[in-house]
C-alpha cells in the first residue's frame, strides 16, 4: 500500500490549508478554502475535499457534515487533534520536519545512493539546506523548550559550547533561562553564517564557524551536542568525544540530547517514535543509529568519560550527561 497519508498531509501543508484553518474561527468548506487560497482550477474544491476527508479520517482534521444551498451533502473542515502539531506555535512546527523527510532528496536515499553524504549535500543545495535548517530549528524549539522546563543542569555552568549548534536556536533558549551564561554556537561556516541574531543576548552569544572533524572544539565547562551522536558511527562518536575531552576542564561535562533505544521493542508510542527515528538514521547518514543506554556507555568509557547519567526524558529524547573523570 502506498503511504499516502504523509504525502497528502504534505500537500495540505504546502497548499497552505492547515495554516488557513488555524486562522479561521469556524470550519470551512472545500469551496471556501479554494476561494480564500485563490486557487483558480475549477476542480480544486473537489480535489481538496478528497484530500481533507482522508486527513479527517486520520484525526488530523475535524469534520462536520452539513448541506449546501442545493441540499447536497457538504463537509466542513477544521483543525483536529493531531493537526495542532503541524501549525506554527511560537515559530515551531512539526510541518518543517515532515517537509524535510518527504523532500525528494530525502526520499531518494531509500532508493539509490546520491553519491554524497547528507551533511555534505546541504552545502551544495541551498533549497534543501533551507528545508534542513527549518526542520532542525522547529524540532529544537519544540524539544528544547520541554527540556529547559525539566532540566536545569546549566545553572552552574559558565561557558556552554553548543557543538554542531546549527543556527543557534538552542543557545537562545538556554541563555534566556540563564542570562549570566556565556555561549558559543559552533558549526560549519555555511551554517553559522545564517546564525540567528538575538539583540538581548548578543553579549553572551558568539557564533564560531568550524568543523569538529578538522578543527578543535572551542573550550567551555559544558559542551552540548544534540542529535549529533545518533547520526554517526561508533568510531566517529569516539573521535568526537576525544575532542570534547580536550575542550573541557577537569570538572567539565558533555550534555548529549539524543533518542535512546530501548532494549526490548515495546508497542508504546515512545518506542515506536524511537525506532522510526532509527530508520531515518539508517537511511540518511552513513553509520547512523539510535543507541541503547548500554551502547552510549561503551563509547563514553572508551574515551575516559563517566557512565551516562540520565538528566531527563522528553518523549523519545533523552538528556544524558558524561562527566570528565580523572
Amino acid at each position: 500500500m502506498i503511504p499516502c497519508v504523509p504525502l497528502v498531509l504534505k500537500a495540505a501543508i504546502e497548499l497552505g490549508i492547515l495554516k488557513l484553518l488555524s486562522k479561521s474561527y469556524a470550519q470551512l468548506s472545500p469551496t471556501q478554502i479554494t476561494s480564500r487560497l485563490s486557487i483558480k482550477n475549477p476542480d480544486a474544491a473537489v480535489t481538496i475535499d478528497r484530500i481533507l476527508r482522508l486527513l479527517a479520517s486520520c484525526s488530523f482534521l475535524s469534520c462536520t457534515l452539513t448541506q449546501d444551498k442545493a441540499e447536497r451533502p457538504e463537509r466542513m473542515y477544521g483543525l483536529g487533534p493531531l493537526s495542532k502539531y503541524y501549525v506554527s506555535e511560537q515559530g515551531a512546527t512539526m510541518a518543517s520536519w515532515l517537509l524535510l523527510l518527504l523532500d525528494e532528496v530525502s526520499l531518494r536515499t531509500w532508493y539509490l545512493v546520491n553519491g554524497v553524504i547528507l551533511f555534505d549535500y546541504t552545502r551544495i543545495d541551498p533549497r534543501y539546506n533551507n528545508h534542513f535548517n527549518n526542520a532542525m530549528k522547529s524540532m529544537s524549539t519544540i524539544f528544547m523548550g520541554k527540556f529547559m522546563d525539566t532540566h536545569c543542569r546549566f545553572k552552574n555552568a559558565k561557558m556552554v559550547v553548543y557543538v554542531d549548534g546549527a543556527v543557534g536556536e538552542c543557545l537562545e533558549l538556554i541563555l534566556s533561562k540563564h542570562p549570566d551564561l556565556q555561549g558559543i554556537n559552533f558549526d560549519l561556516p555555511h551554517v553559522v553564517k545564517n546564525g540567528l541574531s538575538y539583540p538581548l543576548l548578543m553579549a553572551g552569544l558568539e557564533h564560531v564557524g568550524g568543523s569538529f572533524v578538522d578543527d578543535p572544539i572551542p573550550k567551555g565547562d559544558t559542551l552540548l551536542t544534540k542529535w549529533q551522536f545518533h547520526s554517526c558511527t561508533d568510531e566517529f562518536v569516539i573521535q568526537l568525544l576525544k575532542k570534547c575531552w580536550n575542550a573541557l576542564p577537569a570538572s567539565g561535562k558533555v550534555v548529549i540530547i539524543d533518542p535512546v533505544s530501548p532494549e526490548y521493542p515495546g508497542t508504546d508510542l515512545v518506542t515506536r517514535a524511537t525506532f522510526t527515528s532509527d530508520m531515518v538514521m539508517l537511511a540518511l547518514p552513513p553509520g547512523g543509529k539510535d543507541r541503547t543506554l548500554r551502547e552510549v556507555e561503551v563509547v563514553a568509557r572508551a574515551t575516559g568519560f563517566s557512565s551516562p547519567k540520565v538528566g531527563c526524558q522528553v518523549l523519545h529524547m533523552w538528556a544524558l550527561e558524561l562527566y570528565k573523570t580523572a
